[in-house]
């Protein structure tokens, strides 16, 4: 979860340098973004906060949060660089973009088979 945190901070960030202060906060893109990244946040913030704390986490959460921020993460990764796609201009760069969204997609298939390959393994235990 850590690791799309930061790919989704990342993300962001380039769709800012190339909006600059162009942004409309009340455009439904954007707005599904910003939900989209509060979601991933406060499921990052809650397994980190466990963890510190050297609290397990509970089932219940391992059975929906990390399906719900796997999703939160492609809907982000999606919007983001439909955005992105939307606002680059030179052919050669909108490949890029389109390389790097289909790579964004694949890293969310992965991190949910990975939940799912961890939390078949860790159930037993709670």
């Amino acid at each position: 979860m850590a690791r799309q945190q930061r790919q989704a901070e990342t993300d962001l960030r380039q769709l800012t340098e190339l909006c600059g202060n162009t942004i409309d906060r009340t455009d439904q893109r954007m707005q599904r973004i910003e939900e989209a990244y509060r979601t991933l946040a406060e499921g990052t913030w809650y397994v980190y906060d466990r963890v510190n704390a050297n609290e397990e986490i509970a089932e219940t959460w391992v059975r929906t949060e990390l399906a719900h921020a796997a999703n939160a993460y492609q809907s982000l990764a999606h919007n983001v660089w439909q955005a992105i796609l939307e606002r680059t201009n030179e052919d050669n760069q909108r490949r890029i973009c389109q390389v790097t969204q289909l790579t964004r997609v694949n890293d969310t298939l992965a991190f949910l088979a990975e939940a799912n390959t961890a939390r078949s393994q860790h159930l037993p235990t709670f």
